[in-house]
């Protein structure tokens, strides 16, 4: 389950500048990851963890409640066929889809309010609100981080967005999983321990 969120959530649209950060150290990330040492790994990971994870993640108990009116996509039709069909873009959303192996069958789509870009709302294929993500930064720019929430309040996973494409992966409890680069997710070793299809 958790590796199929791992494909999943580097799907979403790019959504920032954060005060302090050593833009250095990340600059190149996506050029020689598996060239870097250990200790400057460990440098460039502890560092977006201390971003990330100014406070321990905790479950919220009041999203069901705050988004009452997102839990059915009064709109599933449309936005399912949109998503379906590619777009990136439908009335005044930005849209993503996600699919099954072999890109046949949609099981998820994401919306994200152009009005509000603080949030995406990730649906089933029947229209019903999964996880919802909350976005740190200042889109479009780049880094900017997103944490997800299962819609019972559980956390799900933490992403740092370093550009379209390299992210570094989190657990909620603030373990790093790895980073993608394009289309391959390498851990602190340089293996390859997961792939996907688009990003």
């Amino acid at each position: 389950m958790f590796k199929k969120f791992l494909v999943m959530i580097c799907f979403m649209i790019p959504l920032s500048s954060f005060a302090g950060y050593h833009d250095a150290l990340i600059a190149n990330i996506q050029y020689d990851w598996i060239n870097k040492s250990v200790l400057e790994k460990d440098e460039i990971i502890n560092e977006i963890h201390d971003i990330i994870f100014k406070e321990p993640l905790q479950k919220r108990k009041d999203l069901k409640s705050l988004f009452k009116d997102k839990l059915k996509d009064k709109n599933h039709y449309e936005n399912y066929m949109a998503a379906s069909a590619g777009h990136e873009e439908y009335n005044g959303y930005n849209i993503s889809a996600f699919y099954y192996k072999k890109m046949v069958h949609l099981y998820m789509y994401a919306l994200q309010d152009k009005t509000d870009l603080t949030k995406s709302y990730y649906y089933d294929a029947t229209g019903h609100l999964r996880y919802v993500d909350f976005i740190e930064g200042e889109y479009p720019d780049y880094p900017y981080y997103s944490i997800q929430y299962r819609i019972n309040g559980t956390p799900v996973s933490a992403i740092y967005y370093v550009s379209k494409d390299c992210q570094y992966l989190y657990t909620p409890e603030g373990e790093f999983q790895g980073v993608w680069y394009k289309h391959k997710l390498y851990n602190k070793s340089n293996k390859v321990i997961l792939t996907r299809t688009t990003y």
